[in-house]
């Protein structure tokens, strides 16, 4: 017996792990109290104990005088190793200290309590998850080996649940469906929950996957009389006023954000256009021809009615807010656009804003956690902007020109 601690915690086993204390091999109360405590983590039972007759019985047997010793060593797992809280009760004169006291597990401590008990870790959920999959694998193509190897937890859904909404998408891909109707049929009504697991869903249906339907990416254009340029405007209020303006020779496209980034969006089917202006159906053939073609070729001089550039071939554009999201945004569309480049009529007063102290800290503004993209293969952007903005710490969002201040760039500078 004697002193209840060693050097035991300042030494640590080739795991990493503090040394089990010797006694916990010698004394069965706190090796069982443990043990107790991590069955009420793996049932979900709440991780608190009462000390009394029945649940701690050796330190109510007064004829065993290792009594004290016991209490001593319960406390050692709260003051020395802080694996238990222990809370007393305000007890009467013929009471122990400890009767009635309140014993909580800290769950932080639950892998140095598997190692001392050389317990290691079950996982109820899926226990439950491969019994239930063992039941329903005929509903899947491949008898459920991607669920299997991958298990899903849904809030407020048990495994039963779970595995009975995936085996639903067999009857619903009977007939060509988008993601997200499918997703909304099968997972109560949640449209966007298949919207990161599209490629489990094809593991698991591979004989129907082809009637998952593409979900068309909507983009917003203005078009002008004569094609030339398409500019790419990520935010609302600057797309509308430079719509409203009608800038000579420019196609707007509403960007919003990273849609326009997505690498199928040139293919056929993959994107719809609303067009915001009334142009001729010569003009939005133009531009949709373009725009699925993919490249920057000169137009067809077939039907001069189409009125699109048959001397340069067109030129594209990214303007959006002077940060590192949106210029991350510009590095994704050069995989999709390969000669877009960032529009210097619109940055060039925002740098000239951002070096005068304009400029608003990443942090205030919540944008915290945008990452550099470090280079996105457009000269301007790379050599000047985001240089700018390294050195002065600071970002400004796009609303800040005016069309005044626009329009007099274009006046003297062009589109580039």
């Amino acid at each position: 017996m004697g002193c209840v601690l060693d050097s035991t915690l300042e030494r640590t086993d080739e795991e990493g792990f503090l040394t089990r204390p010797r006694w916990l091999d010698e004394e069965r109360l706190p090796n069982r109290v443990l043990d107790r405590f991590l069955t009420k983590l793996e049932s979900g039972q709440r991780l608190s104990m009462r000390v009394n007759s029945k649940t701690t019985p050796e330190l109510f047997d007064f004829q065993d005088e290792d009594v004290r010793y016991q209490w001593e060593l319960l406390k050692s797992l709260d003051k020395e190793f802080h694996i238990l809280n222990i809370k007393l009760e305000r007890n009467k004169a013929h009471q122990e200290s400890y009767e009635n006291a309140r014993l909580y597990f800290n769950p932080d401590k639950e892998p140095l309590v598997r190692h001392w008990l050389n317990r290691p870790a079950i996982d109820p959920y899926a226990l439950v998850w491969e019994a239930e999959l063992a039941k329903q694998k005929h509903h899947f193509d491949d008898y459920g080996q991607a669920l299997f190897e991958r298990i899903v937890r849904l809030p407020d859904r048990g495994p039963e649940q779970t595995i009975k909404a995936f085996a639903r998408i067999g009857k619903e891909l009977q007939k060509p469906i988008t993601l997200r109707a499918l997703s909304a049929r099968c997972f109560w009504g949640d449209s966007k929950f298949l919207e990161h697991n599209e490629q489990l869903v094809r593991d698991l249906f591979p004989s129907v996957e082809h009637n998952i339907l593409p979900r068309p990416i909507l983009m917003c254009v203005h078009l002008p009389e004569q094609l030339e340029h398409v500019l790419f405007v990520e935010n609302q209020d600057t797309f509308l006023a430079l719509a409203a303006a009608n800038l000579p020779n420019y196609a707007l496209v509403y960007s919003a954000g990273f849609r326009g980034s997505a690498l199928r969006i040139r293919t056929p089917g993959n994107a719809v256009f609303s067009f915001i202006n009334h142009s001729n159906n010569a003009i939005k053939d133009a531009f949709e021809a373009w725009w699925f073609e993919a490249n920057t070729k000169h137009a067809s001089n077939k039907d001069s009615s189409n009125k699109v550039s048959t001397i340069n071939p067109i030129k594209t554009w990214l303007w959006g807010d002077l940060d590192f999201a949106g210029f991350t945004i510009l590095k994704a569309l050069r995989q999709t656009f390969s000669t877009i480049k960032a529009w210097q009529p619109g940055y060039l007063p925002m740098l000239n804003k951002l070096e005068t102290g304009w400029g608003h800290g990443h942090e205030e503004s919540g944008k915290g956690l945008q990452k550099d993209p470090e280079q996105t293969g457009c000269e301007f952007t790379d050599t000047v902007l985001l240089p700018a903005m390294r050195e002065e710490g600071g970002f400004v969002d796009q609303e800040v020109v005016s069309l005044e201040e626009l329009m007099a760039v274009l006046e003297h500078g062009g589109s580039e």
